[in-house]
């Protein structure tokens, strides 16, 4: 049975209905931000009492804002991309991963990372490769304990990822041309979404130390966001517009800024190449990464990628790069350079993806592997009898022959 497309038409419209209408909202709401962000945009003591104002009077446990880091650059702030240095080295890395199947003939599951190196000016040939690790049951481990969510093993992709980076960076340092950008395809303000606790805890130190030791490689770190959703400077701005009636507590929860997000906001004002003015992220997040580390406290900006058109991306950098105008300049530059390949994202992010992404045929062809080995053991697994209807049902139609 295919779907029926028919069937959701009237659907359809009204979908496309709702979504003017929201758009329509939004541009309304946006109009006071921008006004704000421009009214606002030197005016530093207000803007310390706002954020003073939002930590004591807003909720913990929704309240995010953003902190100019300087009061060098105005809030509205539109910063042209400086000329890319003439040769540096460019490392980049992404994963992906295959969850435990309690239906397939045996348990595992792959981690797969992708990195890239790039001689940016330089005519070395780019480096691709990747770093794949298979989990199995270990001796004296029982399926029940191995068969965990496939959120758990994005936490630990995440980790792969950026240790990765952090081990490829350590390896180039003494070798690679100056200066030296390790960038990876997510935030890097991390939290373990789904773990709590000291589990959680212990993933967040991970983290850091891989910052940690980019850092100390001499290396410029940064997190790339495409179409981000955060709303830290629109909590700003709202802070700083409240008046005698405003709802402190509901500040930061999602859609007390009617849909208005930092990204939408930042499209109505930078052109193609430009970014905003560096930012420290406020947050109970950004606060632990300070107590491991406070040269790890995230800061970001806002850019424009793309050639052409309004698309916004946001640019993580911890607060060792963010305090070195030079280096912020330098990652600004590469990043958009990168994005010029492509026409609005990073080159070298899109070919670390490429390399690490595991395909249905790469499935296909490990799980074969795995039986192969299995039988030389003696060993024998079958799919269960739901795997193998639905491999059936999905390859193809077959005539009924009867009993």
């Amino acid at each position: 049975m295919t779907l029926e497309f028919e069937k959701l038409s009237d659907d359809l419209r009204q979908m496309a209905h709702q979504a003017a209408r929201r758009q329509q909202q939004r541009a309304e709401q946006a109009v006071d931000m921008l006004q704000a962000l421009h009214d606002y945009a030197i005016d530093w003591a207000a803007i310390d009492h706002a954020l003073a104002q939002g930590r004591e009077k807003g909720d913990e446990k929704h309240y995010r804002a953003a902190r100019p880091l300087t009061q060098d650059t105005p809030l509205n702030a539109q910063i042209d991309p400086p000329a890319p240095p003439a040769q540096a080295t460019i490392i980049a890395t992404d994963g992906s991963q295959i969850v435990p199947d309690r239906h397939a003939a045996f348990l595992y599951y792959l981690i797969n990372i992708g990195v890239f190196v790039y001689r940016h000016g330089q005519p070395e040939t780019p480096e691709p490769f990747t770093v794949p690790t298979i989990h199995y049951l270990e001796e004296g481990q029982f399926e029940e304990e191995f068969m965990i969510g496939s959120g758990q093993v994005s936490i630990k992709r995440d980790l792969a990822e950026i240790g990765t980076l952090a081990k490829t960076t350590w390896a180039e340092r003494d070798t690679a041309v100056s200066p030296l950008l390790s960038i990876l395809d997510q935030r890097l303000l991390y939290w373990p979404i789904g773990s709590t606790g000291a589990a959680a805890q212990a993933t967040v130190e991970k983290w850091c130390q891989a910052m940690t030791d980019i850092r100390r490689c001499g290396a410029l770190l940064a997190g790339y966001i495409d179409r981000p959703g955060k709303s830290s400077v629109v909590t700003l701005l709202q802070s700083l517009t409240a008046d005698a009636d405003f709802d402190w507590k509901s500040l930061g929860k999602a859609g007390f800024n009617r849909g208005v997000t930092d990204t939408y906001l930042y499209s109505q004002l930078l052109q193609p190449g430009q970014r905003s003015c560096v930012f420290l992220d406020v947050s109970p997040a950004n606060e632990r990464f300070a107590a491991i580390d406070p040269h790890n406290q995230v800061c970001f900006f806002y850019l424009n990628p793309g050639q052409r058109g309004n698309a916004i991306a946001r640019v993580d950098i911890p607060l060792w790069v963010a305090e070195q105008p030079t280096a912020v300049a330098q990652v600004h530059a590469l990043i958009y350079d990168q994005c010029q390949i492509l026409g609005d994202y990073p080159y070298v992010l899109a070919r670390a993806d490429e390399m690490a992404v595991v395909g249905r045929r790469d499935q296909a062809d490990l799980d074969f592997m795995i039986e192969r080995h299995m039988a030389r053991e003696g060993l024998e697994g079958n799919i269960t009898a739901k795997a193998g209807s639905k491999n059936l049902a999905r390859g193809g139609k077959t005539r009924h022959q009867g009993v």
